[in-house]
């Protein structure tokens, strides 16, 4: 495990020939025009000469500064196409985008962190011959893993292409370095043992061990991270994820890890109101300090570093056996062109632009937190040393050579994250169900959104 020494000099990403290797064997992609409408216009580049209005709908928070960003970044390059950047919360969007992608308002391009059925009712463009046309299947491939989707609309990793985008997140632990080092924490807890340890050191010396989003999910990495700690693995967790058939999460790792986080609820390693923080007011306070360690993703680390340059540090949540594996969910920023665009053209213009051009890459890295995809040999973005940015691309890497990553359960289904994981999570940190009930409830909504 690295020391809590600050890195010296400056990191330099990989180039994404790295990051296009981030997902668990066993998900190659391949094509497959089969699974929804081709293209309404040839799939051709460039955008054109007469003024164009790009509307992107992304989710709440840092992707609407993020991605405001790009959109000027590709102004100044194309002065005809004005980007315009509106936002729903998470909830909102995967509740709403169905009826959003079949309405007359339609936006040329959407963040789609989950597709169910919007493959089967061809609600979004297959992106094939756009990937042939800009050169993407000659790309490392398993970047894509994650918005290939199979004939039937449901598996991942296989089929047709229907989303890119300029970075992957990941998921970790951050902490507060003055306050871990008061705790006696010299280096990142080995084992899920070790971490726990320092939650009570915390909990003694009257810190708040712990400050996580309960209200909208962030409560849930965690939760994924123990199952798989306590599974030694992660291929169970990833074929649930990418609706393999005959996947299932009702299984002894699963419930053990729900017992654990009732457990650091139960035990006040978690707020009191934590079903009632949010994605906004989590980060907010842990930045004042109240929290020692932070679950949650790369796209808080720029802001993290800008609240205290060197004052926060990442590490990778621990695993089960000391020398065990170490995992932690990642998945494409992913966005998708809605069938109805009237700008498809201009919208595949753009997937291309942010993961080609240099300053959009090094805006995925400072302004998303995000580590960039593309091509193999893009340009590498830099980060400063010390920073929390450089930490979670260093873990990025370290997860690369292991194959560590892992998909995030809340995708598994365009329904699993807001009504079944939340609201259970919530009920499970309420003591209002047991994890044994938990893990069965989570299953059979599954299958229940699958059509099993």
């Amino acid at each position: 495990m690295r020391s809590l020494t600050q890195y010296r000099g400056t990191v330099r990403l990989a180039a994404v020939a790295a990051a296009g290797a981030l997902l668990v064997a066993g998900c190659a992609p391949g094509g497959s025009a089969d699974a929804g409408p081709e293209p309404s216009k040839p799939a051709t580049t460039g955008v054109g000469s007469e003024p164009v209005t790009l509307k992107l709908l992304v989710t709440s928070g840092v992707d609407v500064p993020f991605f405001t960003a790009l959109g000027k970044l590709f102004h100044a390059k194309y002065g005809n196409v004005t980007v315009k950047v509106e936002s729903q919360d998470y909830a909102a969007l995967t509740t709403n985008i169905a009826h959003i992608l079949a309405g007359s308002n339609v936006p040329d391009l959407v963040r789609v962190p989950q597709f169910g059925n919007l493959i089967k009712d061809h609600l979004l463009t297959n992106l094939d011959p756009y990937a042939k046309a800009y050169g993407w299947d000659k790309w490392p491939q398993s970047q894509f893993a994650t918005t290939r989707v199979g004939p039937d609309g449901k598996q991942r990793g296989t089929g047709s292409l229907y989303g890119a985008g300029p970075g992957f997140g990941l998921t970790g632990i951050y902490y507060n370095k003055t306050l871990a080092q008061r705790i006696g924490m010299t280096r990142p807890p080995a084992t899920v043992a070790e971490f726990e340890q320092l939650l009570a050191k915390a909990k003694d010396a009257g810190m708040q061990p712990i400050m996580i989003n309960g209200k909208d999910g962030g409560s849930v990495y965690p939760l994924q991270n123990l199952v798989m700690s306590y599974a030694d693995d992660a291929q169970a967790v990833q074929d649930w994820t990418y609706a393999k058939p005959g996947a299932r999460i009702d299984d002894p790792a699963t419930v053990k890890a729900a017992t654990t986080l009732q457990r650091w609820g139960h035990a006040g390693y978690l707020p009191a109101d934590v079903n009632d923080i949010d994605q906004t007011r989590a980060p907010a306070a842990f930045v004042k300090g109240t929290g020692v360690f932070f679950p949650s993703g790369n796209w808080q680390a720029p802001g993290l570093d800008k609240a205290g340059a060197g004052r926060f540090g990442f590490f990778l949540f621990p695993p089960g056996e000391a020398g065990g594996p170490s995992y932690a969910m990642t998945a494409s920023s992913s966005l998708a062109i809605p069938a109805k665009s009237t700008n498809a053209g201009a919208a595949a213009a753009f997937l291309d632009f942010v993961q080609t051009d240099p300053q959009a890459r090094q805006d995925t890295v400072t302004l998303g937190g995000l580590v960039p995809a593309g091509p193999s040999d893009a340009p590498a973005p830099t980060a400063p040393a010390g920073s929390a940015v450089a930490a979670t691309v260093s873990a990025f890497q370290a997860l690369l050579k292991s194959n560590g990553l892992v998909g995030f359960m809340a995708d598994a289904t365009a329904s699993i994250h807001v009504n079944s994981l939340v609201p259970q999570t919530q009920l499970l940190l309420a003591g209002k169900t047991s994890p044994e009930a938990y893990a069965a409830k989570v299953q059979s909504d599954y299958e229940r959104d699958l059509g099993r």
